[in-house]
């Protein structure tokens, strides 16, 4: 039976009528099907009885932890054992039944239970495979263990991060949980559009080591050209000055003046047009190799005012410039509540409970709709379309398979 608290996606959703098989823990692979489930997607996730995704002992360990709630909202849960022999058979039997299926096992665990894509795509030729992996599945690391932060530190994120003078440092974020989810999500609906030609599916890998790489763009086009190491450069833009976080009377600012015609304007906002013919700020490379003068300089004019104050002179003055944003001032900003980023899910024991919307807007099509589940909510529902009775549903509990 449908749960009532459960909004369906509706034809109108971009990928409603979508069926995910979610096997996936943690951040990288949630986050992924999370999105997919936001774009309508039914999205079924399927955790280890009595025990479900790690992340559900985060945080407080209740049903208000944000942690495992944030990205597995839009989502059923199911358990099951799929390596007991009942259990096999009713996995294997969801697979049947499934476009997609997601998981971020270490790489010999799917293949050692005879459910690799190899062997799942003789059930489901169309099955869309998708594999998540710290650093990939195969080659001589494959078969370590990969985390966001090990990524970082593997991939150049850290080396890049940080102040000149500081050691390499962590994004604050997971970046590389939150980029190879992104990654797979477009595999994903690249491998279904190919699917409407060839009728067949297709194995999508992602690994977090890989997205490191993948997001260092410029900075390593620049390595592959002339071998030359980049530096930590803060807040600085690597090309551009000044690009970059300015301090002032009660904060810091953002302040992007790339270009001639930008930093002539810039200049002249601040009260010291003088510095477009001083020959040490005259040009972006006068002004790259003379950065510390140049910060010092503009630090001593907007250090006599609050970053709101600037914020108004220079877009005035047609300067692109920004805040620096805690959480709180971030969320209360008036572009990001017209935006409307929050979106709420009505649960009947939480209330109206807060989440970030996935940032991709059509129309009103991709939202959250409902809250992640309780470990195995949905199992009368999905088993239930398989034919289990609830008989036999009584005595799988029994045996530990559900």
């Amino acid at each position: 039976m449908l749960d009532p608290t459960q909004e369906p996606a509706g034809p109108g959703a971009p990928l409603s009528g979508l069926k995910v098989l979610d096997l996936t823990e943690h951040m990288a692979g949630p986050f992924c099907t999370m999105i997919l489930g936001d774009m309508g997607a039914e999205v079924v996730k399927l955790e280890r009885p009595g025990k479900g995704d790690s992340t559900r002992s985060w945080g407080d360990g209740s049903e208000r932890n944000p942690y495992f709630r944030y990205i597995n909202r839009n989502k059923k849960g199911i358990t099951l054992d799929y390596k007991q022999p009942e259990g096999r058979a009713l996995f294997l039997r969801l697979v049947e039944d499934v476009d997609v299926l997601v998981e971020n096992y270490r790489p010999t665990v799917m293949p050692r239970a005879g459910l690799g894509f190899e062997d799942l795509r003789r059930v489901n030729p169309r099955l869309i495979y998708a594999q998540l992996s710290g650093l990939g599945y195969d080659g001589p690391h494959a078969g370590r263990g990969g985390f966001d932060l090990i990524a970082q530190g593997m991939g150049g994120i850290m080396h890049v991060t940080g102040e000149p003078d500081g050691p390499p440092t962590s994004v604050g974020l997971p970046i590389c949980d939150l980029g190879t989810g992104m990654w797979a999500v477009q595999g994903i609906l690249a491998a279904l559009w190919e699917r409407q030609r060839t009728g067949s599916g297709r194995l999508v890998e992602c690994s977090l080591l890989e997205t490191a790489i993948g997001f260092s763009s410029w900075t390593s086009a620049s390595w592959l050209a002339d071998h030359q190491e980049p530096a930590r450069q803060g807040s600085r833009h690597r090309q551009n000055a000044p690009y970059q976080r300015m301090q002032t009377k009660d904060g810091y600012l953002m302040i992007g003046a790339a270009g001639e015609s930008i930093w002539a304007r810039c200049a002249e906002a601040l009260g010291h047009p003088e510095w477009c013919e001083d020959p040490r700020f005259a040009t972006n490379r006068q002004r790259m190799q003379n950065r510390a003068a140049l910060e010092s300089e503009m630090e001593a004019v907007l250090t006599t005012a609050t970053s709101e104050h600037w914020i108004e002179v220079l877009e005035a003055a047609g300067v692109p410039c920004g805040p620096v944003h805690d959480y709180e001032h971030m969320f209360a900003d008036p572009q990001v509540r017209h935006r409307e980023l929050i979106q709420c899910a009505s649960d009947p024991e939480l209330g109206e409970v807060a989440h970030i919307r996935t940032p991709i807007k059509m129309g009103n099509s991709v939202r959250v709709r409902f809250l992640a589940p309780k470990l195995g909510q949905h199992n009368a529902e999905i088993f239930g379309r398989l034919g289990v009775s609830e008989r036999e549903m009584r005595e799988l509990r029994a045996m530990g398979v559900l």
